[in-house]
């Protein structure tokens, strides 16, 4: 009797010992669920359906995004927000939709029935309008968070996801650059204010002198150390999507000589001049002093 008793007890005991194994290995497939959400096949990744990694010519963009899974707001809510260049996060507004999927079982004895997959997925989708951008280039982040509110099953808790794209607004239009201060002219100084306008934020300007590299400038300047001679300039800019203008090329010349040919000249000439006056004045002067005394005398 007592070596029965202890065959039935060691049986229950391997019993236990095998159905806590059991339970452990339940538990360590359940640890793919991460926080982080990798690794969970019950959720898929989130779709930002607009904008694209494209260039737009508007400004004005509106965000739509979706994600699919196998969860529903039965078991989690979905929250997602969005952060343009780093901005602070807005929240999207969503709605969730199932959407179910049909399928054939057909069975050992050849008979089929027709009903709903368990695979049919949750269709979770928002849309909100982006706000005005300016041109150039840009990152948008969608972030996705997941919180449970069944305790029915073993998920985890809170699941994280994100989704970025980069984009271009650009009007495909180069910045206008006039009212250049350099003019078809001679000048008589090596050195010349170089003054511009354009039209439209810049993210680079530069000048080209003489066919030479692009000279990088931070706006208006001073063209220092000219030689003699015949020169041209172009005046380029990009704007902050990456288009560059132009300005026109104006030719102009370096002539120095001028002033130390002419401003010698100038002044031996007034000189002269005022010599052959004072000159003519003391000539009359003394001879009108001359006749006076020339009268008295023959008085």
């Amino acid at each position: 009797m007592r070596a029965m008793r202890a065959i039935v007890l060691l049986a229950v005991l391997t019993l236990a010992t095998l159905l806590t194994l059991l339970f452990v290995g339940v538990q360590t497939v359940k640890a793919q669920y991460t926080p982080d959400g990798r690794g969970c096949p019950l959720i898929g990744d989130i779709n930002i359906i607009s904008p694209a990694n494209t260039t737009y010519s508007s400004n004005m963009l509106t965000l739509n995004i979706s994600v699919k899974s196998l969860f529903g707001p039965e078991q989690y809510r979905f929250v997602m927000v969005y952060s343009v260049d780093g901005e602070s996060n807005v929240t999207v507004p969503l709605t969730t939709t199932f959407m179910p999927i049909e399928t054939t079982i057909t069975y050992p004895n050849g008979t089929t029935t027709t009903g709903i997959s368990i695979m049919s997925p949750y269709v979770t989708a928002g849309g909100v309008a982006l706000p005005e951008l300016p041109e150039g280039q840009h990152k948008l982040t969608v972030y996705a968070k997941y919180e449970r509110t069944s305790t029915n099953f073993n998920y985890p808790a809170l699941i994280l996801g994100n989704s970025t794209v980069y984009f271009t607004i650009s009007d495909r239009k180069p910045p206008a650059i006039s009212d250049l201060s350099v003019e078809n002219k001679t000048y008589s100084q090596n050195s010349l204010p170089l003054n511009f306008t354009t039209d439209q934020p810049t993210s680079w300007i530069g000048y080209c002198l003489d066919g030479e590299a692009n000279v990088t400038i931070a706006g208006n300047a001073t063209l220092t150390g000219l030689l003699e001679g015949s020169h041209n300039i172009t005046v380029y800019a990009n704007d902050t999507a990456g288009n560059m203008g132009a300005s026109k090329t104006v030719t102009f010349t370096i002539d120095t000589s001028e002033i130390s040919e002419t401003f010698p000249t100038k002044i031996v000439a007034s000189a002269s001049g005022a010599l052959v006056a004072f000159f003519g004045l003391s000539l009359l002067v003394y001879f009108k002093r001359r006749k006076r005394q020339l009268s008295w005398e023959f008085k």
